[in-house]
């Protein structure tokens, strides 16, 4: 990874995401099994890559709750971006899906790093709902729906 970050010149368009390595040994503890993903069993693995020739900047391997950081998406992110050295760079724009993308990330990358984040957004039921959500999802569901989509 060092030997690709040093002859790699990251363009402005960078992305994170999750993926699934797999292995169906049983010398590892940290095997991951995930309904949804088409490769069931296997190693979880949090990746930042550049998003038009997808190569691989970074990745970090999920240990499972014994990690060193909580997991969440923002140290995830933090940690990502940290292990590349694009800390200097400005102007990035950061590619996420719905499971990375919040207010209090977008928050941290702009002012730490100065990168504006893009993502799609999932509306969270009212009961899970934080104070960082987005203002328009704590509409009522009568309110919700004279809003348009898209």
């Amino acid at each position: 990874m060092k030997g690709m970050r040093k002859s790699w010149i990251t363009g402005k368009h960078v992305m994170i995401d999750k993926s699934m390595t797999q292995y169906m040994g049983r010398a590892i503890l940290y095997v991951q099994y995930m309904t949804a993903k088409p490769i069931k069993h296997g190693i979880k693995v949090f990746t930042l890559c550049c998003a038009f020739s997808a190569i691989i900047l970074s990745f970090k391997v999920y240990f499972g709750k014994e990690d060193d950081y909580d997991g969440t998406d923002v140290s995830v992110c933090d940690k990502l971006v940290d292990d590349v050295g694009l800390t200097i760079a400005r102007g990035q724009i950061l590619y996420t899906n719905n499971y990375y993308t919040s207010v209090k990330l977008a928050k941290l990358m702009y002012e730490k790093y100065g990168w504006i984040l893009v993502g799609t957004i999932s509306a969270t039921e009212k009961k899970s709902r934080e104070n960082e959500d987005i203002p328009f999802l704590k509409s009522s569901n009568s309110a919700m729906m004279g809003v348009k989509r898209g």
